[in-house]
Order: C-alpha cells, then sequence, then structure tokens
C-alpha cells in the first residue's frame, strides 16, 4: 500500500490486545485504531501512548458501531472474547467496509465459517487470516519455518509446546467451548497428509530446554497442525502440548470425561477451574513460552537433523497478541498477497514472521546435525 495503513484492534484492553498494541506501537509504519466500548477507559489504559493511537468507540455487539471502526481501518485484528461469543461478527464488519481481517483465535468451526464468504472476499481482494495467535498459531507458524529453511522434505517432526502463565477467563471459556466440539484429536498425528491415531509410543513426559524442564506430554491433532503439514509436505508431524503437571492435565480430562460443558453455567465454571488450575501451577515462577521442535529429513540430498527452540520471555496471552500485530503488518506489507481466507501458516510468510519476532527478541536457536535416515 502507498498511503500509511490504518490497523485497528478490537478487545485492545485484555492480554492479548495489549501485546497486539505495544506491537505495533514498536514500529512507524502504520497507523493505529483501538475499538472498545469505553474508549476512555482504553485512553487511560494508553496514555503513555495516546497521541500515536485514535480511540473509537466500537462493541463487538452493536453492529453499527463495529462499522463504523472497520470503516477507518486496512486491517482489522479481533482480540475480543470470548471467541465462541463474538464469532463472526467483527469479521462480518471488516468484509462489509473493504478491510482485511487477522483473528487471534480460530478453529476448523470458525475457519469453516469463514469460507462461506470466500468468494466475496476474493472479490474484493481482501485477505483473512484466521488462528493466528500463539496455539493454534506460532504452533504452525515455527515448524512451517522450519520445513521451508532447512529442509527440501522434512520426513518426522515433533513439535512441543510449554509455558508458564495465566489463562484469562475468556480463554478458558473458549477451550471449555473447544473440548465441547472436540476440536483437536487426542493421541492423533500426521501421517502421509492424514490424520492418524497413535500407532507407535508416544512421549509421555519430555525433558524440555530451559525453562521447561520435565514436562507431561500428550500428543493432539487439531486442523491447523494437519493443514500445515499437509501443505508443507511432512511425512509424519506430531504436536505435543506439556503440562507441569498431572494435576493440570487431569483438569482437561476430567472436564471431557464428565461432560462439565453442557450448560452456561457448567462451562463457565469450568473455564474458572483451568484459571485456577494454570495459576496455581505457575504461582513463583516468571513466566515464559516455549516452543522445542526436534526434525529429520533431507536437504541438498544429506540427511540431517535439526533441533530448534522458540523462546518468549512471557506469557502466551501477550505472545498471541504480537503473533497478531505482526500478521497484520504483514499483510499490508505485501503488494502480492494472495486473496481468500488462509490459517496464519497459509495466509503470511512463516519466514517473514519468524524474522519480524526475531526483531522483537523472540529467540530462535538451532542446530543441524547431518545424519543417515533408515
Amino acid at each position: 500500500m502507498t498511503k500509511r495503513a490504518t490497523i485497528g484492534i478490537v478487545g485492545a484492553g485484555g492480554a492479548v490486545g495489549r501485546g497486539a498494541v505495544e506491537a505495533l506501537l514498536a514500529c512507524s509504519d502504520c497507523r493505529i485504531a483501538l475499538g472498545g466500548r469505553n474508549p476512555e477507559k482504553l485512553r487511560e489504559q494508553y496514555a503513555h501512548a495516546s497521541a500515536s493511537i485514535d480511540f473509537v468507540h466500537a462493541d463487538a455487539f452493536d453492529p453499527d458501531s463495529l462499522l463504523r471502526f472497520c470503516g477507518m481501518c486496512d486491517v482489522v485484528i479481533n482480540c475480543a472474547g470470548p471467541a465462541k461469543h463474538i464469532v463472526d461478527r467483527v469479521a462480518a464488519a471488516a468484509l462489509e467496509q473493504s478491510a482485511h481481517y487477522v483473528d487471534v483465535s480460530g478453529d476448523e468451526p470458525f475457519y469453516r465459517l469463514l469460507l462461506k464468504n470466500q468468494h466475496e472476499i476474493q472479490a474484493k481482494q481482501l485477505t483473512f487470516v484466521s488462528s493466528a495467535g500463539v496455539y493454534p498459531g506460532l504452533s504452525e507458524l515455527f515448524p512451517a519455518f522450519a520445513a521451508q529453511t532447512y529442509f527440501d522434505r522434512m520426513e518426522l517432526l515433533e513439535l512441543f509446546f510449554a509455558g508458564n502463565g495465566c489463562f484469562s477467563f475468556n480463554a478458558a471459556y473458549d477451550i471449555v467451548c473447544s473440548i465441547q466440539d472436540d476440536t483437536g484429536s487426542g493421541m492423533f498425528y500426521c501421517c502421509d497428509g492424514a490424520a492418524r491415531r497413535a500407532d507407535r509410543p508416544v512421549h509421555s513426559v519430555y525433558t524440555l530446554p530451559s525453562p521447561a524442564g520435565r514436562r507431561d506430554a500428550y500428543p493432539i491433532l487439531n486442523y491447523e497442525f494437519l493443514a500445515m503439514a499437509q501443505s508443507n509436505p511432512i511425512r509424519s508431524a506430531w504436536f505435543y502440548n506439556t503440562y507441569p503437571n498431572k494435576a493440570v492435565l487431569q483438569a482437561f480430562i476430567t472436564i471431557k470425561a464428565l461432560e462439565q460443558y453442557k450448560t452456561e453455567e457448567q462451562k463457565r465454571a469450568s473455564a474458572r477451574m483451568l484459571v485456577e488450575k494454570f495459576g496455581a501451577a505457575g504461582s513463583g515462577a516468571d513466566d515464559y513460552t516455549l516452543f522445542h521442535l526436534v526434525a529429520t529429513g533431507s536437504k541438498g540430498g544429506k540427511s540431517q537433523q535439526l533441533v530448534a527452540s522458540l523462546v518468549y520471555p512471557g506469557d502466551w496471552n501477550t505472545l498471541s497478541g504480537i503473533v497478531a500485530a505482526q500478521a497484520a503488518r504483514l499483510l499490508v506489507q505485501d503488494d502480492q498477497r494472495t486473496s481468500g481466507c488462509f490459517t496464519a501458516a497459509e495466509g503470511v510468510s512463516p519466514i517473514k514472521m519468524i524474522a519480524a519476532l526475531s526483531e522483537r527478541h523472540i529467540a530462535v536457536t538451532h542446530s543441524i546435525t547431518e545424519i543417515e535416515l533408515r
């Protein structure tokens, strides 16, 4: 774009939104508009940078205010929640006002919902990106970066996610709804482009680099990770969510096994339980977010193993906002962008994303060893 683009954020008052705002403030290549139900409260929150920000009334449940806000923006980032309540309200307003769209949240049902407007999105030459947070989001961008940078073909990928931080109530509520919707398949992985139940021993405990250390691990396959493995392609791809202790993992199992999500009251109670469990597990320790991958494959006719880690010295909520902000910046900078609906690993360049995150002092380390593949 030739003019200075305006990037708008809905839901800027929360932890995720703050991450997005601060990431954009660190750049000078865009204007910032913040939409919320109480613009004056946002003005107080961002008083240190109020001269660089437009504060606008925008309520996710008020279509008229959303339309006015999206009409000001070239790209709209949705950080509002719970996502299961917001659904596609912000996306619909962005589409009507011909603005690009980035959503921190996402799952297959939401992606399919956006796809219903694929023809109009493409006709308006817009790009809509969902799942542009940490998990999903960076959980696909990081391995896609590794596959595209270090391999001609990746044969085996194991990716581990760990962190210390707190769930917001909205995030925990969305997780409970995802459990209800059966989003993500436990004990599954991607094999030759298809979802397959684990047919080999899996890691139940894994020792990760500092600061994570020994963690309980559980393999799970979601739509975004499967799509990433299919498009790169990766012959065998495993994603492990890890937990600080078995009590936290048991909380997820209990919610699912006892179906503690059938009523609104149950959903809220389960969300509060997750907030408490994660808060207690991380009490007294510094926040961090870590992705660690081990991959084998070939490059230039030679077989090799890659071990790489991405570490952010803060909680995953803030990092989700940073990822979404960088996705929005990459969209406005790319005059060759493809129109349509995409997950984050498809809608923006994984290589450019990791480079942008590195500029934000998010460390990526790696080592490569030549090996013999059997």
